[in-house]
């Protein structure tokens, strides 16, 4: 509906018009209509599209005009999120710096983020409070977030609940579909810490049809990565007769995670499912799958620096 409605806009003659017919493509909605586009296929992988979409604001409003600030930010904004999805803290480093020259609040909010994956929670946590004093509902709810991942990292995980609470009211009370999904998602993560795999399950099971619709590529992984860890925990004090079929419906759930994470070429999530995949079919006795899953992780985690980041400790 979001991609809809940003293509929809495009094409209105209300855009500003110069006169009867004549349709001005040089505006502000304009070049906000276009970043929306820009950031939707960004998060569906779609690279190519999102660099011809650039391309084309950047003739249409080129560098110190107008409104060029929109697309820069939302360039950086996208560039930044690929670099760490693909665990290569070092090129997010430099978006950070030009993020907060276009918008304080935002370029905090990602320095956070950056010192965070590279285990550097106390600095981080500093960061996120400078970030409170956002008036942006949505940017408020995400510092809610991170600082809940802080406590995890600490394992102060009943310490992350009230946080979280708090961040499903506001998402709640202001419609916010997709923030809500992934605030459940990380109340359902903390649950599974907490040992109460079953519960964590059923929230999870409440907003995955929501997000595999809606989700952006990396929230469906996350999602279904979370399923597979709990019917890893349900599996592990089901009865023996059931214990063989869970696991390998968790097998089959990592099996769909795997797919989302390697379209967009997100290896150090690939490592955490092949991780969990060698581990399930030794379970299950599959040596050759064992083997095959156990190759790819040790590949991976050679290729990938060390962050103090893994799929024990992260959602």
């Amino acid at each position: 509906m979001a991609r809809q409605q940003a293509q929809l806009l495009l094409n209105m003659n209300s855009l500003e018009p110069v006169n009867f017919s004549v349709q001005q493509n040089n505006t502000e909605a304009f070049a906000v209509a276009l970043c929306h586009l820009a950031e939707l296929h960004a998060e569906q992988g779609l690279y190519a599209v999102v660099t011809d979409i650039m391309k084309h604001l950047k003739q249409q409003f080129p560098p110190y005009t107008q409104h060029a600030k929109l697309w820069m930010l939302c360039d950086l904004k996208i560039q930044f999120e690929k670099a760490m999805n693909d665990g290569k803290y070092h090129l997010a480093e430099p978006h950070v710096t030009a993020i907060s020259a276009l918008n304080s609040t935002e370029g905090l909010y990602r320095k956070a983020q950056l010192l965070k994956a590279l285990n550097q929670t106390s600095e981080a946590s500093k960061i996120l409070q400078q970030c409170e004093k956002s008036k942006n509902t949505e940017m408020i709810i995400r510092v809610m977030l991170a600082s809940a991942e802080l406590h995890w990292d600490s394992s102060g995980f009943a310490s992350a609940l009230p946080l979280l609470l708090q961040a499903l009211t506001l998402s709640r009370q202001h419609n916010l579909q997709s923030l809500t999904s992934e605030t459940v998602l990380h109340l359902a993560f903390t649950q599974l810490m907490l040992g109460i795999p079953e519960q964590a399950l059923a929230l999870v099971q409440d907003v995955l049809e929501s997000v595999l619709a809606h989700g952006s590529l990396i929230d469906k992984g996350r999602a279904l990565l979370l399923a597979a860890r709990c019917q890893m925990a349900l599996a592990g004090s089901a009865a023996q007769e059931h214990r063989l079929t869970a696991l390998e419906q968790a097998v089959h759930t990592l099996d769909e995670a795997a797919v989302y994470f390697s379209r967009l070429d997100c290896k150090e999530r690939m490592r955490d499912i092949h991780y969990l995949q060698a581990r399930l079919h030794h379970t299950l006795g599959n040596v050759s799958q064992r083997n095959k899953c156990a190759m790819l992780f040790r590949l991976l985690d050679q290729e990938l620096p060390s962050s103090g980041m893994t799929v024990v400790n992260r959602l």
